[in-house]
């Protein structure tokens, strides 16, 4: 495949450790925050809301 671009197939350590990194800091923010405001509500309150 890398014969019909024209172009050189490489992976950097850079290119996989910023990948990982930004990858990490999605789950962390979008698996943190929800969980953060969940844990705050009266656990009766939020039954009852359903």
């Amino acid at each position: 495949m890398t014969t019909q671009l024209g172009m050189p197939f490489v992976v950097s350590t850079e290119m996989v450790l910023a990948a990982f990194g930004v990858s990490a800091g999605v789950g962390v923010v979008f698996g943190y925050l929800p969980a953060q405001k969940a844990a705050r509500l009266d656990p009766i309150a939020a039954l009852r809301h359903e």
